[in-house]
C-alpha cells in the first residue's frame, strides 16, 4: 500500500534530527592550537659534549633539577651560584643583569658534577672576574661590576671541560689548562701522576703548535718565552686521559 506524502516527509525528518543529536562533529583541519593543546617539543640542538653529557636545554625556573654545592668567596658570586644550584629565579634576577641571567639560563642543567669550589677573583677594568671550579676543571665565570650594589652580576660563563676528537684540539686543551693552572682540568685529559711530574711554573700564554712526525700525536708546544713542551697523546680521543705525556723539552 503506498504511504501519503505528508507521512513520508515526517518520517525522513525524523530520521534527519536524530542523526544531528546523536553524531559527533568532526575535527576542523588546520585549527590553532589553544592553552590546553599539547605541543611536542622541538628536539634539542646538539652541544659539544663536556667532561659526562652535553647540557640540556632547561633552565632555572623551568623544572631544571639543579643540585651540587658551591664552597668559598663570598658576595654576589657566591649567591648566584647557590641560587643556581637551587634554581631559585627570584634571587638570580635581584642579583643579574638581563644579559646575565640569559647567558645562565641558555646554559641549562649540565649533566656535569655540580659540587663547586671557590678559586680566586681577578679584577680588571672596574669589574672583577670570580671563579668557581668543579673536580673535572669546568669553570664558571662570574663578572662582577665592582662597587654596585644594584644587578651587580654582568656576565656569567660555563667554561666546560671538553674531550676533543681531534687531537690537535685536544692538546691545546690541555696546554691551555697548563697555562690558566687548571690542575683538575689537567688531571682529567692526563693523569695525576702527569701533572705530578711538572715541577716548574707554566710560562704566560701564547705558544706555537707544531705536530712532530713521530708515530701518533705529538706536539711541540713553543712558547713566546722561547720554552719548548712537548704534548703526547696516546690515549682514546673523544674521552679522558687521552694525554699520555708531557715534559719541558727546554
Amino acid at each position: 500500500m503506498r504511504r501519503p506524502a505528508t507521512l513520508t516527509a515526517i518520517i525522513v525528518g525524523l530520521a534527519v534530527l536524530a542523526a544531528g543529536c546523536g553524531g559527533k562533529p568532526a575535527a576542523t583541519p588546520g585549527a590553532v592550537a589553544t592553552a590546553g593543546t599539547t605541543l611536542s617539543p622541538e628536539p634539542a640542538a646538539s652541544a659539544e659534549p663536556g667532561p659526562s653529557t652535553s647540557p640540556t636545554g632547561t633552565g632555572p625556573g623551568s623544572g631544571c633539577g639543579m643540585s651540587g654545592t658551591a664552597t668559598g668567596g663570598d658576595g654576589a658570586a657566591l649567591d648566584v651560584m647557590k641560587a643556581w644550584l637551587k634554581c631559585d629565579t627570584a634571587k638570580l634576577h635581584t642579583l643579574m643583569q638581563n644579559d646575565a641571567y640569559q647567558q645562565l639560563h641558555a646554559v641549562g642543567t649540565p649533566n656535569i658534577d655540580g659540587h663547586w669550589t671557590f678559586v680566586n677573583c681577578d679584577g680588571a677594568m672596574g669589574s672583577s672576574y670570580c671563579t668557581y671550579r668543579n673536580k673535572l676543571g669546568s669553570d664558571v665565570v662570574i663578572r662582577l661590576r665592582n662597587g654596585a650594589t644594584d644587578h651587580p652580576v654582568t656576565e656569567f660563563k660555563l667554561d666546560l671541560t671538553v674531550y676533543h676528537k681531534d687531537p690537535e684540539k685536544y692538546a691545546r686543551e690541555f696546554l691551555d689548562a697548563f697555562v690558566n693552572r687548571n690542575e683538575p682540568r689537567m688531571v682529567t685529559l692526563a693523569s695525576q701522576s702527569i701533572v705530578d711530574s711538572i715541577v716548574v711554573e707554566p710560562p704566560p700564554f701564547g705558544y706555537d703548535l707544531t705536530l712532530s712526525p713521530e708515530p701518533h700525536w705529538v706536539y711541540n708546544a713553543h712558547f713566546d718565552t722561547g720554552e719548548y713542551w712537548v704534548v703526547t697523546i696516546h690515549g682514546t680521543l673523544g674521552k679522558a686521559h687521552a694525554v699520555t705525556a708531557f715534559g719541558n723539552a727546554g
